[in-house]
């Protein structure tokens, strides 16, 4: 997977994980996927780190499931 920002907002985040934005809410809110909102409170952003974090997650999880 390349991703070609360091941060990411939520649409760019479904893009490259293929889902909706309601699915990356979602993960937000259940903490599997690591975001934040600055102090002014503007909408979320997702840290490149925290993608591939969830990615490698998921992948494992797979494998220990075979």
């Amino acid at each position: 997977m390349k991703i070609e920002k360091n941060i990411l907002t939520v649409s760019e985040a479904a893009c490259v994980l293929s889902c909706s934005t309601h699915v990356i809410y979602h993960l937000i809110h259940t903490n599997a996927l690591g975001a934040y909102k600055d102090a002014k409170g503007h909408p979320w952003r997702i840290p490149e780190s925290c993608i591939k974090d969830y990615v490698a997650t998921r992948m494992s999880n797979t494998v220990s499931l075979n």
